[in-house]
């Protein structure tokens, strides 16, 4: 059985990811911003460029945040739905709540990278406990 006190740096550590990640977007955004005023990519540049950095910021929340070598898999996964939620809050929220965009490739890409770097991040916390 579980310690408390796991569960709660299990779940720190989820909200962590997710403010962490959420910090990302916000800075890629702005340098993507630039790249976009500089080039003037497509509809197709625009919609790749949203999906990575998306992808990037779930991936770095969870690799800086995870402190806790254990559910790897189950905390990106929660991690990356967080992160999910909190982005379609706050552009809803800057858009006067009048529309809130739902995109089930998004979700479906911010839980399945969530999942991968959950699992990347606490295999690799674990090797660094066991040097």
């Amino acid at each position: 059985m579980k310690k408390p006190q796991n569960t709660k740096r299990d779940v720190l550590d989820m909200l962590s990811a997710a403010l962490v990640a959420m910090l990302f977007t916000l800075l890629l955004v702005l340098i993507f911003a630039l790249v976009v005023r500089l080039t003037s990519p497509g509809q197709t540049g625009m919609t790749v460029g949203n999906c990575v950095i998306r992808l990037l910021s779930v991936f770095a929340g969870v690799l800086i945040a995870f402190r806790n070598p254990s559910l790897g898999a189950l905390k990106g996964a929660l991690s990356g739905l967080l992160y999910f939620l909190l982005t379609v809050f706050v552009l809803a929220a800057a858009d006067g709540f009048k529309n809130a965009d739902f995109n089930i490739i998004d979700f479906v890409a911010a839980v399945a990278a969530g999942t991968v770097s959950g699992i990347i991040a606490v295999n690799i916390r674990a090797a660094r406990t066991r040097a």
